[in-house]
């Protein structure tokens, strides 16, 4: 067995128990595209209309960085179609059903970390906000792969096309 398998199965079965099995699966889709681009729609308009011109340019940053990691992340899925662990593994604790068919690389992870990337470069003098951003990232990581739907690379990939992507949009200074 390779270390991508065991270590998904360390994590979707090693650390199964019923507070992750409540948890994960809520928390798994707040990283998901569609909401992620819903909520920087909304933050666009909002601070569009309140004239606040550093968190409009923040929620722009946001928004074009989310719109490219998903574009990478959906070329990568239609490259590399591999299927999902539950799919080709025995013994798989899914707790979620996926929205499309490809596992890798993740787009929650890519969708997220993009979003995370801008706010962390934008925010950086908070502290606080930087380590919940941080953590965030991590726990939609993690529950991809606790909630059976992706393999430990696919959302390491996800993570650096979706922190890519944020560099991408700072250094393009958009």
């Amino acid at each position: 067995m390779n270390i991508n398998i065991e270590t998904f199965y360390f994590i979707n079965q090693g650390l199964q128990n019923p507070i992750f099995d409540l948890i994960m699966p809520q928390f798994t889709n707040i990283g998901g595209f569609a909401g992620l681009l819903v909520l920087c729609i909304l933050a666009v308009i909002i601070f569009k209309h309140y004239n606040k011109e550093k968190y409009l340019r923040i929620a722009k940053l946001s928004l074009y960085a989310l719109l490219i990691s998903a574009a990478i992340a959906l070329c990568l899925k239609l490259s590399f179609v591999e299927k999902r662990p539950f799919e080709v593994l025995s013994n798989v604790h899914q707790l979620v059903i996926p929205t499309e068919p490809n596992s890798f690389p993740s787009g929650h992870c890519s969708s997220t970390f993009s979003v995370i990337t801008i706010l962390i470069h934008e925010l950086w003098e908070n502290k606080l906000i930087i380590i919940i951003l941080a953590i965030f990232g991590v726990l939609i990581a993690f529950s991809r792969v606790y909630c059976g739907v992706h393999y430990p690379m696919d959302v390491v990939v996800g993570a650096m096309v979706g922190v890519l992507s944020g560099i991408l949009v700072l250094k393009l200074k958009v």
